[in-house]
């Protein structure tokens, strides 16, 4: 009978303790998923939801993540408004092909009390007629069960960097990094790069 109770014991336990796998469709986490009907549970599929909505153009899944008033912003951007993050969205989707979202086993860093979440996110899309593969962060506020704000942070030098096949288009590593690797051959080189407009402003 012990034996039987011990056996169920450790069963629970494995089950909150699993990696996660697919979340969302072409949504993956390589960690832990927290307890389920938990404040923690919430905020996490939370972040889920909103991969899910780049993932795979889910306008439903942006919709119930994010508040109405949801205030989103990213380089280049600031977005108002859920009506606004939903064209944001719309015109992504239109642009851009064979998205997917990766969370490595590290990726969250949840403050419940604050209503605080954090997540070093994977973004792999096709857009421009390039393959990228880029790490950013998500740091979101929650509250009543909705995110009210969310930015996103990343190297937008990154995606360009690739396309010249200076770094690596790396899927999956066990722990991301601002950069992913150089490739053999920028292996023995630091790429020297800056970020200057190509345009004039007012245009020309």
């Amino acid at each position: 009978m012990r034996r039987g109770v011990t056996a169920i014991a450790l069963l629970m336990a494995l089950s909150v303790n699993a990696s996660a796998g697919e979340v969302r469709g072409n949504v993956t986490f390589n960690g832990p998923l927290e307890p389920e009907g938990s404040a923690r549970a919430t905020m996490q599929n939370l972040v889920f939801d909103v991969a899910s909505a780049w993932a795979n153009c889910d306008r439903d899944a942006m919709k119930n993540a994010m508040a109405d008033d949801v205030d989103f912003s990213y380089p280049t951007s600031r977005v108002q408004g859920l009506d606004a993050v939903l064209a944001d969205l719309d015109a992504f989707c239109n642009a851009a092909k064979d998205t997917s979202i990766y969370f490595p086993a590290d990726a969250f860093f949840i403050d419940e009390a604050a209503g605080r979440v954090a997540a070093e996110v994977q973004f792999r899309t096709f857009q421009r007629g390039n393959r990228q593969v880029v790490n950013d962060v998500w740091v979101a506020h929650v509250e009543d069960g909705k995110i009210t704000v969310i930015k996103e942070y990343l190297d937008g030098r990154v995606k360009d960097l690739q396309a010249l096949g200076v770094l690596e288009l790396e899927e999956d590593p066990e722990m991301l990094t601002p950069w992913p690797p150089r490739t053999a051959e920028w292996k023995d080189c630091f790429p020297i790069v800056k970020a200057a407009p190509t345009n004039s402003c007012p245009a020309k």
